[in-house]
């Protein structure tokens, strides 16, 4: 992106900072910045938003660099069904394989700490994604609190104006003074994985007695300060009957946000495929998950692209979840605007990064060669996202075949190309987790029976 020779910084945030704020730049920013005022004049417009309303939240410094985003993706890829931003949306970096616990899901088999980078390193790869472009930044793994530059790691992740975040099974976050540590460092926003509201259920998964007490004790630590707390829960046979209780259970512990993760046969994952559920299972446990955001103050929401096609063909009473991310009230041009940013976001919206640097477009894509977009270490970031083959294969939902590739949800949802990746070798293939996709599901579970998995 060209920059502005006054202000050293990218001519689209240079005339955006003058249309927001006034801020002195050239005379071709002044003009962009013209430019740029219409198109948000007509974007308030198209969807019933005041304004002043679309400046007061620029004034956040993540939603003015998602804008920036946004507008550096038009530049790039032009308006595209769906919509590519200039820059991930968020990374997901696995620092680390080292881990405290043994999930039976974990799509990283964790419990080593092989082949990590050294912390400058690390710090070099912070300052590529900040430049880059990248809003959000979440650390994950194994179990990224254990890695010995996490803390170095946050800080700069919040000085590089990318909002930070974590995904933790919370067990060393039973400790108030670790969390505030963490806070302070500029974590904005903590994923803690909790599997059941049994406990047995939860250490069983986990594979460590006395997690679950300590996650739940995590959620209430965290929820005392300024900080997001989404808790996370794998839905797999072993919890799904209990899915409909859980969402009071854990606004009760403070959290702010519920998500429902799909059980992906990936990494250790692999070596247990009996923790699936059927399609029709994820199906009702989908519709529950909507109506409990009717009755509830937690939101809940779902991994599963599925979301929102269930959500629009239950929307009676005019609301829906046009994404599997977000409920807004319906309108029209929310229906329309769920084509642009709806669906899965691997390669699109998000990527991943592992623990040597290798990139890929999602954490739960198997770590082949001939899926690895490149490393961040040795490779120029900004190029692969705009011109790796793979990423473009992703972003072309005309590409899918089988259901997926007719479904007229394909722009909303696409399904989930990992789950499709992992299952039927292709991520153009239809996704099994569907209702619609039952002859791929059924073929895929005579094959577990007869051991062909």
């Amino acid at each position: 992106m060209e920059e502005c020779r006054k202000d050293g910084i990218p001519r689209i945030e240079s005339a955006l900072r003058h249309f927001l704020h006034g801020k002195e730049c050239c005379f071709g920013c002044r003009l962009l910045s013209g430019i740029l005022g219409l198109i948000v004049s007509r974007g308030a417009d198209a969807f019933g938003v005041d304004e002043d309303d679309i400046r007061k939240q620029m004034s956040d410094p993540y939603w003015f660099r998602g804008l920036v985003s946004v507008l550096m993706g038009i530049g790039f890829f032009g308006v595209n069904r769906p919509f590519i931003p200039g820059a991930p949306f968020q990374v997901v970096w696995n620092i680390t394989r080292r881990c405290n616990l043994k999930c039976k899901h974990c799509y990283e088999y964790a419990g080593h700490g092989s082949g990590e980078m050294g912390p400058d390193e690390g710090l070099r790869v912070i300052e590529t994604l900040g430049d880059a472009g990248v809003t959000s930044l979440a650390f994950s793994g194994g179990e990224p609190s254990i890695h010995p530059a996490i803390i170095d790691y946050i800080s700069r992740s919040h000085e590089n104006g990318m909002y930070t975040a974590m995904a933790t099974n919370g067990y060393i976050f039973s400790d108030r003074e670790v969390c505030r540590e963490f806070i302070d460092a500029g974590l904005q926003f903590v994923q803690i994985s909790i599997d059941s509201i049994r406990p047995e259920v939860h250490d069983s998964f986990r594979g460590v007695d006395g997690s679950w007490q300590r996650a739940c004790e995590a959620v209430k630590n965290f929820s005392e300060h300024d900080i997001f707390v989404e808790v996370a829960t794998t839905v797999t046979s072993e919890n799904c009957m209990h899915i409909s209780s859980m969402a009071e259970f854990f606004q009760d512990l403070g959290a702010d946000w519920f998500m429902l993760y799909n059980f992906i046969p990936a990494g250790r994952g692999a070596e247990n495929p009996e923790l699936d559920i059927n399609p029709r299972k994820r199906y009702r446990i989908l519709c529950n998950a909507y109506y409990s955001n009717l009755r509830g103050e937690i939101q809940v929401l779902s991994t599963a692209p599925q979301f929102a096609a269930i959500a629009t063909g239950l929307s009676d009473d005019r609301r829906m979840i046009p994404t599997h991310f977000y409920n807004p009230e319906y309108t029209e041009e929310t229906v329309h605007l769920a084509e642009f940013i709806g669906g899965c976001g691997a390669g699109r919206f998000y990527l991943s990064i592992e623990p040597d640097g290798d990139i890929y477009p999602c954490v739960f894509f198997p770590h082949r060669e001939e899926l690895r977009l490149g490393n961040i270490l040795e490779d120029d970031f900004q190029e692969l996202w705009k011109t790796n083959k793979i990423l473009k294969t992703l972003r072309d939902r005309d590409k899918l075949f089988g259901h997926c590739g007719s479904c007229e949800n394909r722009y909303i949802c696409g399904g989930c190309r990992a789950r499709a990746l992992s299952y039927l070798g292709d991520v153009c293939s239809p996704d099994p987790g569907c209702v619609n996709n039952m002859r791929e599901w059924n073929k895929i579970t005579v094959e577990k029976q007869t051991g062909g998995v």
